[in-house]
């Protein structure tokens, strides 16, 4: 796992696969570039992956909470485009790619954006949503904001998580997400809004790469009408859900997901 700086921020980098086409992964808050190994190995014949800690996660240096985190690691990734690679982005990095794709279409072959966040799409799409939003954020933001940081952490992972119950994790596992749950806090505004004008600006309409949009099938509303939304947005879309897969998909359900990337990239289109 090299250590590599990008954008000014150390970062350590893993690769999975030895395929003929180049991929670069954006990893999902509160994970790490090497949490990918069993979707990496199931893509590893046709495509050869790279992904990189992020700010405060994995082998990365910590935060430093100058500027705005999306920025940030938007930066980062773009450091890594040195030639055009399918990029697939999870949950807070399907965000980032979405915004990868919109700055540099030319070196986005393929676009992958697994149960992407981007709230603001279900605000103007669905106005009910967000309620739902405010709701299922309403108890990690009361937490937050009395400094609790164990108990924002077990409201997150029970909304994000993989699954299992806060209880069933190590004590080792509930630290160290505890240790990072500020930084869900420090992305949150550019989650939550549009900050950058990608919905009023007509930018995601304006992609060029052929894109697949996969949710896990357990998001309710709010998580459909951010795929939908972006699906309708996005000219050469394909949508796909993921039954039983949750937010981490690509952790719980690996091979499926694999699925739906290699017959993506294995379009014409797509080459």
């Amino acid at each position: 796992m090299p250590k590599q700086e990008l954008a000014g921020v150390q970062s350590h980098l893993t690769t999975y696969g030895f395929g003929p086409r180049k991929a670069l992964l954006v990893h999902c808050s509160l994970a790490h570039g090497a949490a990918y190994s069993k979707l990496g190995a199931a893509v590893g014949g046709a495509l050869s992956m790279t992904s990189f800690d992020q700010p405060g996660h994995g082998r990365a240096q910590d935060w430093t909470g100058q500027g705005e985190l999306q920025d940030v690691v938007l930066d980062m990734a773009l450091e890594l485009l040195t030639e055009p690679v399918d990029l697939i982005g999870h949950s807070f990095g399907g965000i980032i790619a979405l915004r990868m794709a919109v700055a540099r279409p030319e070196m986005v072959r393929t676009l992958t954006l697994i149960e992407p966040v981007m709230m603001a799409i279900a605000k103007t799409d669905n106005p009910a949503a967000v309620e739902t939003i405010k709701q299922e954020m309403a108890g990690f933001n009361e937490a937050m904001d009395r400094g609790d940081h164990e108990t924002a952490a077990r409201l997150f992972t029970g909304t994000y998580g993989d699954g299992r119950p806060w209880e069933s994790l190590s004590p080792e596992g509930r630290k160290a997400i505890t240790d990072r749950i500020h930084l869900i806090r420090a992305g949150q505004s550019a989650v939550q809004l549009d900050l950058y004008d990608l919905i009023g600006s007509g930018a995601f309409e304006k992609i060029t790469a052929p894109t697949l949009i996969i949710d896990g099938g357990t998001g309710g509303p709010m998580m459909s009408a951010v795929c939908d939304g972006l699906a309708r947005r996005i000219p050469n879309a394909t949508r796909v859900c993921i039954p039983e897969g949750g937010h981490m998909v690509p952790l719980v359900r690996p091979n499926a997901v694999a699925r739906e990337i290699l017959q993506l990239v294995s379009q014409p289109k797509g080459q």
